[in-house]
């Protein structure tokens, strides 16, 4: 009977093997070719830990069986090491740096939830000297506007919006860089097809060294209110789950093509460029995923360097997981890295650095 239950367990131990290393190959997969390595990717952070289990079962029996589980754990330290930290460190330095960037959805805006005045208080306290902001909404009139605002209240001198043309009627819909130091050149960097994401860049002087911002807001699954509550509660009628887990599934694939294709575009966009460049924003994957593979090559995660834990960024159901990134060249060091929780369903994040030669 041991002997049956220990071939039982060990079968379901493989499954959980070869589910970990589909979801090492959502990071090189593209989402077209087979879009399924990318929902492996997602659940990550739980084949890991399951993969754990089943080597601590197999090592308290004294069985070389754990080393299966260990190995193919072994085998992806590099996507571990980007999910999870636990080497905050805090350090301080005059010619410091200070990052931050945050999705703000629309401030509330349409949940009558206004909370722009919250950012604005905190960006002051930690002083920010570039901000990234992600789903902005500027209303009021010039002057009085939204961006107005943040510039005279954080002491930003220097900003650029890009307005994306979406239909809606109230508010200007887009996203915002906004600077203490001088913006040289701003631009949208447009993606295929109708959709509410976006990237724009700002190139920014910083002392004598010209440096790229790239602010991304890559697709997001666009989740409806029947997919939430399927999630939560699924129904009893077997049709009717079939029918609406069809529908869930269907809008992961498109989302995970469109943001591919959406990295291909960035990716190309940096090939022009020339100068050091920072990636910053929402790319709506975790860590284990195709845009993130893509996008931080050659760059430093802020996350990796001074973060600590999961770094969870997403506070909603799907993806739940650190989906809001800051990359910033290798030229520069990490001196600090925090999230704060504030009314978004996303946290701020802030990344302090500085010169290597400073």
């Amino acid at each position: 009977m041991l002997v049956f239950f220990r071939r039982f367990v060990f079968a379901f131990n493989l499954v959980a093997i070869i589910l970990l290393g589909g979801a090492y190959l959502s990071a090189y997969i593209h989402p077209e070719e087979a879009w399924f390595f990318a929902l492996l990717g997602l659940a990550y952070p739980f084949l890991v830990l399951l993969n754990v289990f089943f080597a601590l079962f197999w090592f308290f029996q004294m069985k070389i069986k754990g080393f299966f589980s260990l190995g193919i754990i072994l085998v992806g330290l590099n996507f571990m090491n980007a999910s999870f930290q636990f080497k905050h460190k805090s350090e301080k330095s005059e010619n410091a740096i200070t990052i931050s960037s945050y999705n703000v959805g629309l401030f509330g805006y349409f949940q009558s939830k206004w909370h722009a005045p919250e950012m604005m208080s905190k960006i002051n306290s930690i002083n920010s000297d570039i901000l990234c902001v992600q789903e902005f909404l500027n209303v009021g009139t010039p002057g009085h506007s939204t961006l107005d605002s943040i510039k005279n209240a954080c002491g930003f001198e220097h900003s650029y919006f890009q307005k994306l043309s979406d239909g809606r009627k109230r508010g200007e819909y887009g996203m915002a860089i906004f600077s203490k130091f001088p913006i040289e050149h701003s631009e949208l960097v447009e993606f295929d097809g109708l959709t509410g994401n976006m990237c724009v860049i700002a190139d920014i002087r910083i002392d004598t060294g010209l440096y790229r911002i790239y602010n991304v807001h890559l697709q997001s699954f666009k989740f409806k209110k029947q997919d939430y509550k399927f999630i939560t509660s699924p129904p009893d009628d077997n049709d009717e789950k079939i029918k609406q887990s069809k529908g869930l599934l269907g809008r992961m694939k498109s989302a995970y093509i469109k943001r591919a294709l959406q990295v291909g575009i960035i990716e190309e966009h940096i090939r022009r460029n020339e100068s050091p460049y920072f990636i910053i924003g929402d790319f709506n994957d975790p860590p284990v995923s195709y845009s993130y593979h893509t996008l931080s090559k050659g760059l430093k995660d802020a996350f990796i360097e001074n973060g600590f834990g999961m770094g969870k960024t997403y506070t909603g159901l799907m993806p739940n997981f650190r989906i809001d990134y800051i990359l910033y060249p290798e030229v520069f060091e990490g001196l600090d890295y925090k999230t704060y929780k504030l009314s978004s369903g996303h946290s701020l994040l802030t990344t302090v650095i500085k010169l290597k030669n400073d």
